[in-house]
């Protein structure tokens, strides 16, 4: 073993040198920092999402129960919290709503809008999270129409009450009512969708309706399975639903396709499909990093070069190959220190640039950031890529034989086998730039594709907003029918707004599936909207036979509808749909008669990748008490504005106007249609920006590798050159060898590549639409682009050979 004082002083003379030569250190660190920052970004947002435990105590014995909602998801209705609090294998058990939904609050007497969910004692016991002041829900709070309370989130109490522990005990107005807050949550509490405040959650525990959107959360006993929680549970619910249903046959059939289950908290109500999009880019940015390594062995190997002569030398005086691959490892630490440090640093501005397009259940309430965790990881991602570049060019070492070296005086230049290697590093560059380019170009086409499919309404001067009628002023449908001609009056006289609508929905965006009773008889669950008469013709959804809803469509009147054209297609025949009676499924088995009056376009209410649904319109005035006092505890009503060309309407004019109208009641959410929109493609432009950025640094990365590569072998075979061109040799003919000889590596590289894009083609087939995963001009597109930079990058060096002066050629060797 090598005395540490030998080490150190190698290190340090390795060090000394590699600081004389800049322009390497600062090309190798470059290299490394780019992808050391892609291969880090991602890792952080993978921890964030995926790896870092919950920050409840034990949390890897807290699961959802329920029914199967999707292949990560439950369901759970108020009737099944009882028997699955009770099950041997759950310690306790608390119900919360699923998502969260916007509430009308006036804290200090200001009205704004809130984001909030409902949740029983039982939550935060099973969580096991303490508050931060106050306390939890009491029994009296969680019965049926028993007094109301609310529990602020951290970052809420914050922001609204500045941090005052006073108010604890003080009542905040919730919906026109006032409730006592009770409690303020700790930093530490994450859910998946972004609140403001918790409130008492009192539902019927008699009902199985899983419309409610509620999940049961349980916490295992100690000792208890995953497999045996699901196993009773599955038992537990088959019982009690199989007890309850109107038609066993039905439900048993169902129950044995979608079994009830156990899932773990953190995959079905934090993760869902996250995982699978993460990995993709994770892999993505892996790629990235291989090419730097790639790339960075090429570099060390040639830099390598310019030390055969001395470690010739060294070798003949006796020293060890231990001693002599020192400098090699020396400098690969510190360019391995230094691309850890400058990835770190790119990492963070790409991630602090990213804020705002990272989907928000990828950060469970929290900002992205750079945590303890990543930066261990950066730091040990860029010194094992170095070290790993720095063990090739070590290999290369010991197989040369350094009595060669002295014989031909430190001038042999680059041996056949230092080429031969070089070129299969530019080989696999090139390879792996070709699986992420195809990518990017697979995502690219998607999105054109999406971009390209009709919607069925109109975007264009729309700017919408969101009010959820308070519900102790507004509790009939006549209140918020009443408040919504008032708006609606108010915005129509606005200098900007050539018309205006409200609706239960806007045209692309949530959903509510109601059931409808056929002409036939037969019942079919089809997606339902309220609307005020105006509102299809603001959004420009046309109107196809028939006629639209008037101000005579009122409760006074005969109940009427509107379908979609695929509504009619699907369900009511080839005959006119005009003067059929369909029927409206309401409590008690009863039943609403509506008369079609219109057809109208088909809109894709979830976005141009899903086929249009058959949609039911109601007037607004006409829709029964019992569905507007589910609507209203779910989703706000969405008005929209029709603007004159060419003009704007900002949130103040907005404000004002409803004010006026309905003062104290706040709005919300106020954008334009086609932002809206384009957030039905916010995922396919997500994929597209980062793999497209991978793809881009791939190939700036595989340019460069290849243009140093060929930079080296023109130096070193400068003597041939100069032969050549003194035995007669044109200037065209070299610059075309040393083209061919780029070109078939590039070539090669392509091919090696494209097989390998053909084998992971699969793993992109479900993120793709409208195109196959082996798109001919996808795959056309990259060999064309990944042809032109490799002539692009071997045209220098290859203007250099042609170009040499074959006398002083001559006199160097």
């Amino acid at each position: 073993m090598m005395p540490a004082s030998v080490v150190l002083t190698e290190l340090r003379q390795s060090w000394r040198g590699l600081f004389r030569r800049p322009a390497f250190l600062l090309l190798a660190v470059f290299t490394l920092s780019l992808g050391v920052a892609t291969i880090t970004g991602m890792f952080a947002l993978l921890d964030q999402a995926l790896l870092k435990p919950l920050p409840f105590p034990n949390a890897d014995r807290l699961v959802t129960m329920g029914t199967y909602l999707d292949a990560n998801e439950n369901a759970a209705a108020p009737g099944y919290y009882a028997p699955l609090r009770a099950m041997s294998s759950i310690e306790s058990a608390g119900m919360v709503n699923g998502g969260n939904v916007n509430v009308n609050i006036a804290p200090g007497g200001r009205p704004e809008v809130a984001r909030a969910t409902s949740a029983d004692r039982g939550f935060f016991e099973t969580l096991g999270l303490p508050m931060a002041l106050g306390r939890n829900f009491d029994e009296a709070e969680n019965r049926p129409n028993g007094p109301g309370a609310v529990i602020l989130t951290h970052a809420f109490w914050r922001s609204r009450f500045n941090a005052d522990p006073s108010v604890v005990g003080q009542t905040l107005e919730v919906e026109g009512k006032g409730m006592q807050i009770v409690g303020v949550l700790p930093k530490e509490f994450q859910w998946p969708v972004p609140l403001d405040l918790l409130l008492t959650m009192q539902p019927d525990m008699a009902s199985q309706n899983l419309s409610t959107n509620q999940m049961v959360i349980g916490r295992m006993r100690p000792g208890a399975t995953l497999a045996g929680t699901s196993a009773e549970t599955a038992s537990t619910l088959t019982a009690l639903v199989l007890a309850s249903a109107d038609n066993m046959a039905k439900a048993s059939e169902a129950l044995r396709l979608e079994p009830p289950r156990a899932l773990p908290l953190l995959s079905s109500a934090y993760v869902g499909d996250t995982g699978k999009t993460l990995w993709l880019f994770v892999g993505a940015a892996s790629c990235v990093l291989l090419i730097a390594v790639i790339n960075l062995a090429s570099l060390i190997l040639l830099r390598s070069l310019t030390r055969t002569h001395a470690s010739a030398v060294r070798a003949a005086l006796g020293s060890s190959t231990g001693r002599l691959s020192l400098p090699a490892f020396g400098e690969g630490l510190l360019i391995g220190l230094l691309g850890a440090a400058f990835g770190l640093l790119l990492a963070w501005l790409g991630l602090r640039l990213m804020g705002d397009i990272v989907p928000p259940e990828w950060l469970r309430g929290e900002h992205v950031a750079l945590t303890g965790t990543s930066v261990v990881f950066a730091l040990l991602a860029g010194l094992v890529a170095a070290v790993g570049a720095t063990v090739l060019a070590v290999l290369r070492g010991r197989r040369r034989e350094w009595r060669r070296e002295l014989v031909g005086g430190g001038r042999s230049g680059i041996s056949r086998e230092d080429g031969r290697t070089g070129r299969a590093l530019v080989v696999a560059q090139v390879a792996v730039a070709v699986v992420l380019l195809v990518g990017a170009a697979l995502f690219t086409r998607t999105l054109h594709a999406l971009e390209s499919v009709p919607m069925g309404f109109s975007s264009r001067n729309v700017t919408t907003f969101t009010l959820s009628p308070v519900k102790d002023r507004y509790v009939t449908v006549a209140d918020a029918s009443g408040l919504t001609r008032k708006v609606l009056e108010r915005l129509q006289r606005l200098p900007q707004a050539e018309a205006a609508g409200a609706s239960s929905n806007l045209p692309t965006g949530s959903q509510l599936n109601w059931p409808i009773v056929l002409p036939n008889g037969s019942e079919v669950g089809v997606q339902y909207r309220m609307s005020s008469p105006g509102f299809l013709e603001t959004v420009g959804v046309p109107l196809l036979t028939g006629r639209l809803f008037t101000d005579a469509d009122n409760a006074g009147s005969d109940a009427v509808c509107v379908v979609s054209v695929s509504f009619a297609r699907k369900y009511l025949g080839e005959d006119d749909p005009l003067g059929r009676t369909v029927m409206l499924r309401l409590a008690d088995d009863k039943q609403l008669p509506m008369r079609v009056v219109g057809v109208v376009g088909d809109v894709r209410q979830r976005g141009p990748a899903v086929n249009a649904p058959p949609i039911l319109y109601t007037p607004l005035g006409q829709v029964p008490e019992g569905i507007w006092a589910i609507m209203r505890e779910f989703g706000p009503l969405s008005f929209a504005v029709r603007l004159h060309p060419g003009m704007g309407l900002d949130d103040g004019a907005l404000r004002d106007a409803i004010n006026e109208v309905a003062p104290g009641q706040p709005i919300s959410d106020v954008q334009t249609l086609a932002t809206v929109v384009a957030s039905t493609t916010s995922a396919q432009r997500l994929n597209l920006l980062l793999v497209g950025l991978f793809a881009g640094l791939a190939l700036l990365l595989a340019s460069v590798g290849l243009y140093a590569v060929m930079s080296v072998a023109v130096a070193a075979h400068r003597h041939d050159y100069g032969v050549r061109a003194a035995l007669g040799a044109t200037r065209g003919r070299l610059l075309m060898t040393v083209v061919r000889s780029a070109a078939i590596q590039v070539g090669l590289g392509l091919a090696i590549g494209l097989a390998m894009a053909m084998v992971l083609s699969r793993v992109l087939t479900s993120f793709l639409f409208g195109i196959q995963a082996l798109d001919p001009l996808a795959i056309g597109s990259v060999l064309l682009v990944l042809g032109l930079s490799g002539l692009l990058a071997s045209l220098p060096p290859a203007w250099r050979a042609a170009h040499v002066r074959p006398m002083q050629a001559l006199r160097i060797d």
